[in-house]
């Protein structure tokens, strides 16, 4: 993960809960957040999701997706929007990636089974 800050943390946990939640289909409301958080968080569960993918097709998808993250940015409001159109196996690397993050930044707190 290359450029969240420690101070950031509470906001980034709840942005990685949020991003589950809405890989899962659900609606959950949304913080204002710093942009800049928000853009990198997503490069890195889209970069992440990349080895999570089961399919050729998938890793093109998100290779797009952190393309465009890192061209034009990206915000989890958007992302809430883009879900609609993705297939299950994208989400579910998005969504393995998001609990991985969570789990990295909060070594000994999360258990995934």
């Amino acid at each position: 993960m290359r450029c969240l800050k420690m101070n950031d943390n509470d906001n980034t946990q709840y942005l990685l809960a949020a991003l589950i939640e809405i890989y899962r289909g659900q609606a959950v409301p949304l913080p204002e957040s710093d942009p800049v958080l928000e853009k990198n968080l997503l490069c890195d569960v889209y970069s992440s999701a990349i080895s999570f993918a089961r399919f050729d097709e998938s890793r093109q998808t998100l290779g797009e997706d952190i393309f465009r993250c890192s061209r034009e940015g990206a915000t989890v409001r958007e992302e809430m929007e883009r879900v609609q159109g993705q297939t299950p196996d994208v989400l579910n690397a998005k969504m393995i990636a998001a609990a991985h993050m969570m789990k990295v930044l909060n070594p000994g707190r999360y258990t995934l089974s």
